[in-house]
């Protein structure tokens, strides 16, 4: 495949991908969650290892700007609300679309 036809196909992994790792982590944080902790906080308490993992997971492999855009959704979405983890996926998901069209709009716009 050429480059051209690889950033073309990039919506039909990126989109399912980062909608799923929203939602799951968003329906763990939901099930888990106590009424008066925020999701950051849960997620770094060490009360659930697998989310703490995770976050470090985050950090080590997109970095201190990917782990606040990961972060976004979850904070400013409250965790009482009935469709909190849809939510959340479909506002993460729209924020790392809006980043993967600055990505190859702004910083690499020869692709």
């Amino acid at each position: 495949m050429s480059e051209t036809e690889l950033i073309n196909k990039v919506l039909y992994w990126y989109f399912p991908l980062i909608f799923g790792l929203f939602g799951l982590t968003a329906l763990r944080l939901k099930k888990r969650l106590n009424p008066n902790t925020t999701a950051i906080k849960y997620m770094f308490s060490g009360k659930d290892q697998s989310l703490t993992v995770w976050a470090l997971i985050l950090l080590i492999a997109t970095g201190f700007f990917g782990l606040i855009l990961f972060f976004i959704p979850l904070s400013l979405i409250k965790p009482k609300t009935n469709s909190y983890d849809v939510y959340v996926a479909l506002a993460g998901t729209l924020i790392w679309l809006f980043a993967l069209w600055a990505f190859f709009v702004l910083l690499w716009p020869s692709l």
